[in-house]
């Protein structure tokens, strides 16, 4: 879950509002954050260059993957996000990292298109790409073909369809557990909660993801971690 693109006015206090919600269901491990992010560290860690940049799109305030930045052997980060406030919230969790950090206002794909010369060993993207619709999925995969360095990654943590599994049966689905298991969350989180899945949440299943990563132009589609609707992959070229 990822939060949709307020105005300029309402961001500050729609961040900290939804963040807030957000931050709940993490800690209740809700979308399985603790599992999906230790592979992710494995994954991390098996990157073979001995010190690598890593562009962090749609970063928010890079709560979960600040404990794992600091183990890794990073030359860089960049995180990219629209909301100000998060990136202020980024840039004090980030604080004293061992390397180079930058931090980005911007929406992902427009910082992906633009005329830099930037290119990442790794790049990172979590419960984003699904309220993209289908084309703008397309367009996303291969913007960050053309900006990896060769031979690398591309780390997506995300939801995914079944892959007989209509969009509409999909929200049901994952909406009816949001509403029978998330009992931590108010009633007043759990309505803004689905309100949300429900407004923003476009997945795909792995099968199209995978089609569509082929069209960008990588090679494979590796599936590291599934913990019901949710996935770690990587994409390489």
């Amino acid at each position: 879950m990822r939060n949709p693109e307020p105005s300029a006015r309402q961001a500050p206090v729609f961040f900290v509002d939804s963040w807030r919600v957000y931050r709940k269901l993490v800690d209740q491990n809700y979308m399985f954050h603790r599992e999906i992010y230790a592979e992710l560290g494995r994954q991390l860690r098996a990157v073979p260059e001995q010190a690598f940049d890593l562009l962090d799109l749609g970063c928010g305030d890079a709560t979960n993957l600040v404990p794992l930045l600091r183990t890794l052997p990073l030359a860089s980060y960049c995180g990219v996000d629209l909301s100000e406030v998060a990136l202020a919230a980024a840039a004090e969790n980030l604080g004293g990292l061992a390397c180079p950090v930058s931090l980005r206002q911007a929406d992902m794909l427009d910082f992906l298109n633009r005329e830099e010369d930037d290119r990442y060993a790794v790049i990172f993207s979590s419960f984003a790409l699904h309220h993209l619709d289908t084309a703008a999925k397309g367009a996303f995969l291969a913007a960050c073909h053309r900006r990896l360095r060769p031979g690398g990654r591309l780390l997506l943590i995300d939801v995914l369809r079944e892959e007989d599994q209509s969009l509409a049966d999909y929200l049901d689905a994952y909406c009816g557990t949001m509403a029978s298991e998330w009992r931590a969350l108010s009633p007043e989180e759990l309505d803004f909660a689905i309100a949300h899945v429900r407004d923003c949440d476009r997945p795909d299943s792995l099968g199209q993801l995978r089609a569509l990563a082929a069209q960008a132009g990588f090679g494979r589609l590796i599936p590291h971690a599934r913990h019901a609707w949710h996935h770690l992959v990587s994409l390489h070229g």
